[in-house]
């Protein structure tokens, strides 16, 4: 397995970004998973997800749903989907490629996924289009199916997330009003967790948003529940995104 590393240059997503209003001032700027901070935060009470109860997932469905029509952009990289699953893909269809990180956009007839290939200075860029359907069967597996399927862990693991590596799965799901919503999955213990926290509505080189503050994560029994979403979100980003000739 390749070691996960990221450099994507921040100028592709300038079109994603144009609604955004960018925040000025300095921000530390390293992504740190949730659980282990990143400075300076002020902690925060929880909104949504609120306080934890069975069928915590169901809430934080019900919440992701809510907000999907101020969805800036969704953010995938460093994880075994990612870096492992996605890369080997591409790699068989041209020798030597390597996925460093993606993002997918909804718009008026569906929905967008943007591949981003190393090394970044090359900008090798790889893009497709889903339709309404496709958007929607591929978002609803993984929102309402996956984590809306999902309670509150009874037995969850002591100290922060990620506490075993690599991460199967993560996705950053970044809001227009700062705030965004993070998934995590390990499928080795059968743990998700969910984390809101605010971005400064800018992303770093790697591509991600800079996260601002985290919020109060949530540790949630995931079992096999994310396999078969992950599955179909795997078979319909390789079906809408070819390797750029």
């Amino acid at each position: 397995m390749k070691n996960y590393e990221t450099g994507i240059s921040s100028k592709v997503f300038a079109s994603v970004l144009v609604a955004i209003i960018i925040t000025t001032g300095v921000f530390i700027a390293a992504i740190n998973f949730p659980g282990g901070g990143i400075g300076p935060t002020t902690p925060t009470t929880p909104t949504t997800p609120t306080t934890p109860i069975n069928g915590l997932g169901a809430k934080a469905a019900v919440y992701l749903n809510s907000m999907r029509d101020n969805v800036v952009y969704y953010w995938m990289s460093n994880s075994t989907f990612v870096n492992n699953d996605l890369s080997g893909y591409y790699d068989s269809q041209h020798p030597g490629a390597f996925v460093d990180g993606l993002y997918m956009t909804e718009n008026e007839t569906g929905g967008e996924i943007t591949i981003l290939f190393a090394p970044y200075t090359s900008g090798i860029v790889g893009t497709g289009t889903l339709s309404e359907n496709e958007w929607n069967s591929m978002s609803g597996a993984l929102i309402d199916d996956g984590l809306g399927m999902m309670e509150e862990a009874s037995n969850p693991p002591s100290g922060d997330w990620p506490h075993t590596w690599p991460v199967d799965f993560y996705m950053f799901a970044c809001f227009n009003d700062s705030t965004f919503f993070y998934l995590g999955y390990t499928s080795g213990d059968g743990f998700a967790f969910i984390q809101n926290g605010t971005w400064a509505g800018s992303v770093h080189d790697e591509g991600g948003p800079y996260p601002v503050s985290w919020e109060e994560g949530f540790w949630l029994d995931a079992g096999t529940l994310l396999n078969v979403p992950i599955q179909n979100l795997y078979t319909t980003i390789t079906n809408a995104v070819s390797y750029p000739e």
